[in-house]
């Protein structure tokens, strides 16, 4: 007999139809349509098939119809169990409050045999009917009853049985009459009550920080037994996230800020050489460029109405090139009614993040960077350098680091100004000992070999440079005075006082004038502060209008000198490490050159070329920071995916883990753990995707992130906020004054958190059998070693800040130290496909309280196989499930879990997309059951 059932026709809603929505409208609270509020568990007995030396492969279809509507909605099915005339189901069957049942609902059960389930051949054995009504007054809320074939006649029996889904209690009856005098299904009150701040689970469709954040949430339910007897009620969740479009908005914004200031400091740089000005040409037309097509790129994502999720389809699409793909939360609950028991796991799941739209022919960012030293520090390890250890990003550090003492010496001096006026020489001590630290911060700062070759190297880009021989010591330059709007120092010591100086200083002098404006400030309050402040308080008006007294009055000269040396030290500084970006030159070989040699290198930019040669030049330079731009491009790119991913996974687990003090104070005393599973093969693209990850992944180090009460519990003020740049990224996290409120002082103090992102990487696939044996699975190997390193860091770390280890309270577990041991043993050994390493580095970080991410190229496949065998393993390491049922467990997650709906949403095929041949070199825990796959579009 072949299937039937067809969906509902729309229409409009029958007079006096009541939903479970009414009682909800009644206590003036929406309950939202994802909510769970029924769950039927299924069980069969007594199945007959036509031939009596076989048994069935039975699986029961749900459907319901609500009266007067006429088609059978189509709503559920169960997991297929094998040759048995007496299932048990473990997939149960749940209704939300988007399903609209009233007591009057019909639900139909069909019973179908397969018998083939590669080919889906299969047919009904029968069927069964009942009202909602039925179930809810039946004594134990318990119904059975006798499966009818086509023909009439009994073919075997159904047992239901029902549970209301938030107090795992029996379902009560609505006393309340509705006005058209029907019953509905009764709705627990507590479902409304407000989510308390230490509840282990938190609803996506409830709670306001996670509902936020999610939306289009997936439930399947299931129910599995335990090795004491007890039934573990496990639902499964899976949910779309806003941040997949609201973090590459806001980096974008940011991105395009950065570029249009890089132009404005490239503009600023005053006159240069042909050469550099060429160089400077190329260079403002490509940030030009950038901004142009990041504008763009925003613009699409701000005009985007659809899916809150990057489909794999759309993966090559380049309006959509900044959004992770196919970000979700997966979420599993586990509770346990006789211990209690009642936890959540979550794995954010996310497609490689990697620049899609450039392809990988030429490799991913690891191989591209490591061949521009420039901007990829050559002494890179290789899982990536480094973030903020390439000379680019470190002279960016420099001139903020400098930006921002300015900041505070400027701050200061104005202190010291105020209490001078005030005539208080405790508070100008006090001032003056802050101004001078910062100060002379400033000026060692300042001594780095780094700026000193910028300095050096912008003097030799102007157009009037000219080097002499150094003297006899090896140590002095002699320069030519600069052009008239170079803004150099036109202040100099000379004897007891600054004199103003027409000629250009050398950087040398400009440091000096900082250091001794410095001292004639320290000298001035010495002499104030030990004499009693003046009996006549003297207030004069000068020239500015603004009243002041004596000391500030003598005070002004020495604070304005100051402020003015440390203006133009900072606007050198600018300059110089601008042009320093300009640069393609090894910046190793100058640092190790000799300063004798160092006249070679300026000499060069002013020797003359030849029109042919300077065509040639112009040419390489446009090649080169061509290829700049593009790496810059593809950083971003992936950049942008890895965070999206890592902010998602951060709000979660804080919002989950609020109520845990050790969390909390692990949180800002070592950082929140990231743990990057990766299911790529190394070989060809997939190669090229892991390079891309290897970088992005290292640049989340420089991510930051804050804590802060927010204005209000919209969802827009409930979204993160960034701020920062390229090299420090920092992410607002606004959370309602009733929540921010748990959050410890040190964290409510505006505390900067960090992360501490790792990536274990194995490939599974016959792309991975490939490269095992006619490739190179160098990087993989290289890639666990390196990580393993810095998560055994971690760890220490954490021993070292708290108080007991993480799994004192778990004596039937391996210990941690225990864990890593295996761990280092594995990373360090050639095993093929060697997923140890992926089961106990996750395993490692869920006792780190860590967040997990898991993905392949695009989340939607291997990913599933992954996330299904990870949420059984922990079923039955943490919750006792019986090991007997672990392939069962199994089997029914990947044959109706949420990952199959992930992958419908995706291809729009609810199949992975796996083919028999290839499946054979997947490891046995990693395979999907039969008739759940086949060969479709990825």
């Amino acid at each position: 007999m072949a299937k039937t059932g067809q969906d509902p026709v729309p229409g409009p809603e029958p007079p006096g139809l009541l939903n479970v929505n009414e009682p909800a409208e009644r206590l003036g609270i929406h309950l939202h349509p994802d909510e769970p509020i029924l769950e039927l568990s299924l069980a069969c007995s007594e199945l007959i098939t036509p031939r009596d030396d076989r048994r069935p492969n039975s699986y029961v279809q749900v459907s319901y119809v609500t009266p007067p509507g006429g088609f059978w909605t189509k709503h559920s099915q169960t997991e297929i169990i094998e040759a048995t005339s007496t299932p048990l189901f473990m997939t149960t069957v749940v209704f939300t409050a988007g399903s609209r049942l009233t007591v009057n609902t019909r639900v139909k059960l069909s019973v179908w045999d397969v018998k083939d389930r590669a080919t889906s051949t299969m047919y009904e054995i029968g069927s069964a009917m009942f009202p909602v009504k039925d179930i809810l007054h039946a004594d134990d809320h318990r119904l059975h009853l006798p499966l009818k074939s086509s023909e009439g006649n009994t073919v075997g029996y159904i047992t239901i049985l029902s549970w209301e889904l938030s107090e795992k209690t029996p379902l009560p009856i609505s006393r309340s009459p509705s006005p058209s005098n029907k019953r509905v299904l009764a709705v627990d009150e507590s479902l409304f009550e407000p989510v308390s701040s230490n509840a282990k689970y938190c609803s996506l469709s409830r709670d306001v920080v996670l509902k936020a954040l999610y939306e289009s949430t997936t439930t399947k339910t299931y129910r599995f037994p335990t090795t004491s007897g007890s039934t573990l009620s496990v639902q499964e969740f899976m949910a779309e996230t806003k941040l997949s479009f609201h973090i590459p908005i806001q980096l974008l914004k940011i991105l395009i800020d950065e570029e249009k200031q890089q132009v404005v400091e490239l503009e600023d740089l005053g006159k240069l050489t042909p050469h550099w000005e060429q160089v400077r040409k190329s260079l403002l037309d490509h940030h030009l460029h950038l901004v142009h097509e990041y504008t763009e790129a925003l613009h699409g994502l701000q005009t985007y109405r659809g899916p809150a999720f990057k489909a794999s389809c759309l993966k090559e699409d380049k309006r959509f090139e900044f959004v992770p793909l196919n970000l979700h939360l997966q979420r599993m609950r586990v509770q346990l009614l006789e211990e209690e028991i009642d936890n959540v796991y979550d794995i954010v799941t996310v497609g490689a993040m990697a620049a899609h739209t450039q392809g990988f022919k030429q490799g991913g960012l690891k191989k591209l960077l490591a061949s521009h030293e420039d901007v990829y520090s050559p002494k890179g390890s290789g899982s990536g350098s480094s973030p903020g250890q390439s000379h680019s990003a470190k002279a960016r550090d420099l001139l903020s680091s400098i930006q921002a003492l300015k900041t505070q010496i400027m701050y200061y001096s104005e202190s010291l100004m105020r209490s001078a006026k005030d005539l208080a020489p405790g508070d100008m001590r006090r001032a003056l000992d802050s101004l001078t630290d910062k100060t002379r911060q400033l000026v060692t700062v300042c001594e780095d070999r780094l700026l000193d070759y910028a300095i050096h190297s912008l003097k030799a880009a102007r157009p009037d440079y000219i080097a002499t021989t150094p003297n006899d010591e090896g140590d002095s330059v002699t320069l030519t005075t600069g052009t008239e709007d170079d803004p150099t120092a036109k202040w100099t010591w000379e004897g007891d006082s600054f004199k103003p100086k027409s000629s250009q200083s050398s950087w040398e002098d400009t440091l000096m004038n900082v250091d001794k404006s410095l001292d004639c400030i320290i000298k001035k309050v010495d002499q104030m502060t030990q004499q009693e402040p003046p009996a006549n308080l003297i207030n004069r008006t000068p020239k500015k209008g603004r009243k002041t007294s004596e000391w500030s009055e003598a005070l002004y000269p020495l604070q304005q000198t100051l402020t003015q040396c440390v203006t133009l030290l900072t606007e050198k500084v600018q300059q110089s490490l601008t042009f320093l970006l300009l640069q393609d030159t090894n910046l190793d070989c100058w640092l190790e050159t000799p300063k004798k040699k160092r006249l070679t290198v300026y000499k060069m930019d002013q020797s003359e070329t030849s029109e042919s040669d300077e065509a040639t030049s112009e040419m390489e330079t446009s090649c080169v920071s061509s290829k700049l731009q593009e790496l810059q491009n593809r950083r971003d790119i992936v950049f942008s995916q890895a965070l999206s991913a890592v902010v998602a996974g951060f709000i979660t687990k804080l919002r989950t883990s609020l109520n845990d003090e050790n969390f909390l104070r692990q949180l800002y005393l070592v950082g929140l753990l990231v743990h990057y599973e990766s299911l790529l093969s190394p070989h060809a693209d997939e190669l090229g995707m892991l390079e891309d990850m290897v970088v992005g992944i290292n640049d989340l180090r420089n991510v930051t992130f804050k804590i802060v009460p927010a204005s209000s519990t919209s969802t827009h003020d409930l979204l993160p906020v960034l701020t920062g740049t390229r090299t420090g990224i920092n992410v607002r996290i606004p959370l309602p004054p009733g929540l921010y409120g748990l959050l410890p002082a040190e964290i409510r103090s505006g505390m900067l958190l960090r992360i501490q992102p790792v990536l274990f990487t194995v490939g599974i696939n016959e792309k991975a059998t490939l490269a095992e044996k006619f490739g190179n699975t160098s990087l993989q190997e290289i890639v666990n070693i390196e990580n393993f390193s810095r998560l055994n860091s971690y760890y220490e770390q954490y021993m070292e800040m708290m108080p007991a280890p993480a799994d004192v309270d778990q004596p039937h577990q391996t210990r941690l130290a225990g864990l890593l041991q295996f761990l280092q043993n594995n990373v360090h050994i050639r095993k093929s496909k060697n997923v140890e390493i992926l089961q106990q580095s996750a395993e490692i970080c869920r006792r780190l309280n860590g967040v997990r991410v898991t993905g392949c190229k695009s989340a939607k496949d291997r990913t599933a196989m992954s996330v299904t065998l990870e949420q059984c393993t922990v079923l039955q390491l943490e919750h006792m499930m019986a090991p007997q049922i672990f392939n069962n467990a199994l089997d029914c997650m990947r044959s109706e879990g949420c990952r199959r709906e992930n992958t419908m949403k995706n291809i729009g095929s609810r199949k992975y997309a796996f083919h028999s041949l290839q499946l054979m070199a997947f490891p046995k825990n990693y395979r999907p059951p039969e008739g759940t796959y086949g060969n479709v579009a990825t």
